[in-house]
């Protein structure tokens, strides 16, 4: 048997690599964080301790390149000429694009937001992804208020929170809220909140 390549190497170690964060996800869902340990991680995979170590300094380390894959892989579709600015081309791509990941891997984003939702997660990783999403909050506000928006911010916010809530919905609810309706749905409604913004403030007063 002749000895394996500089590539075939680097494959097994990704393959590897994988297997212990989706093992790990899976168990920080099911079990909490906190209540998780390297050891269990391991078991499950099917490999040694130590050879988590190998790839992992601590559980930590496991779960911020689970938050950081996951942050990475939605965000990677935001501004894509990379311009600092948001066109409405780019943020119709952006919500497409968004669900389109979200639905084709429906298990990862499951687990995904059971991690994310619990407190003690939430708040070891507030300060870096709050930072993280300062530029992008930015570039969003800019573009709603270029939009013709009277309040930009609470338009953001309200924009941003009924997306989250959408990708939620894929992910739980998906035969109630059809993922293609809804996305069309979620498009209509972000220009409806930004263009009647001000006459729907003047019938609540």
């Amino acid at each position: 048997m002749s000895p394996r390549s500089s590539k075939q190497f680097d494959d097994i170690r990704k393959q590897k690599k994988k297997l212990i964060l989706d093992t790990a996800l899976e168990l920080f869902a099911e079990n909490g964080f906190h209540a998780t340990s390297i050891s269990q991680i391991a078991k499950k995979a099917g490999i040694s301790k130590g050879l988590t170590y190998n790839y992992f300094e601590s559980k930590d380390e496991i779960l911020h390149e689970i938050i950081q894959e996951g942050y990475e892989t939605i965000y990677s579709n935001f501004d894509l000429n990379q311009d600092g600015e948001l066109t409405e081309e780019e943020f119709i791509f952006f919500i497409k694009q968004s669900f389109r990941i979200t639905r084709e891997n429906q298990k990862f984003w499951k687990l995904y937001f059971s991690v994310m939702l619990q407190p003690k997660v939430a708040n070891m990783f507030e300060k870096e992804y709050t930072e993280k999403s300062k530029p992008i909050l930015s570039m969003f506000y800019n573009f709603v208020k270029s939009k013709g928006s009277k309040d930009p911010e609470s338009d953001v916010m309200a924009i941003s929170a009924m997306m989250e809530g959408a990708y939620l919905f894929i992910v739980t609810a998906s035969d109630f809220f059809p993922p293609e309706k809804l996305e069309q749905t979620i498009i209509d409604a972000s220009f409806r909140i930004i263009n009647n913004q001000n006459s729907s403030t003047k019938k609540i007063k």
